[in-house]
């Protein structure tokens, strides 16, 4: 699967809520068995708000105080999703947990 194919593609929870789309992938390069550096993709950002986060949701990102706040608040109801909780194997993404259960960006 592509980025391109996973980036908009609707998602509901385990319960059957709307969670918005996947709106950001999270990858880490690890070594694979020949030392060569690959990408894994770790989880998603599901959310309603078609704003960009661009870092501000991290607490070490410092820049204008207003935007920072802004940014925070549209994404209040964006969520962390681990790619193992996640079924892509339909056009809308279903996540295997309530959203209750998914962690908020601050705690990232």
């Amino acid at each position: 699967m592509r980025a391109g194919e996973l980036i908009g593609r609707p998602v509901r929870d385990a319960t059957g809520r709307d969670l918005g789309a996947v709106r950001e992938i999270r990858a880490e390069v690890v070594r694979n068995a020949d030392g060569m550096p690959e990408l894994v993709v770790r989880g998603v950002i599901v959310g309603r708000t078609r704003v960009r986060l661009f870092g501000y949701q991290r607490h070490d990102q410092r820049g204008p105080a207003p935007l920072v706040a802004l940014i925070r608040r549209l994404h209040r109801h964006s969520r962390y999703v681990a790619w193992e909780d996640l079924d892509v194997s339909e056009r809308q993404v279903l996540v295997r947990r309530p959203f209750a259960e998914l962690d908020p960006l601050d705690r990232l």
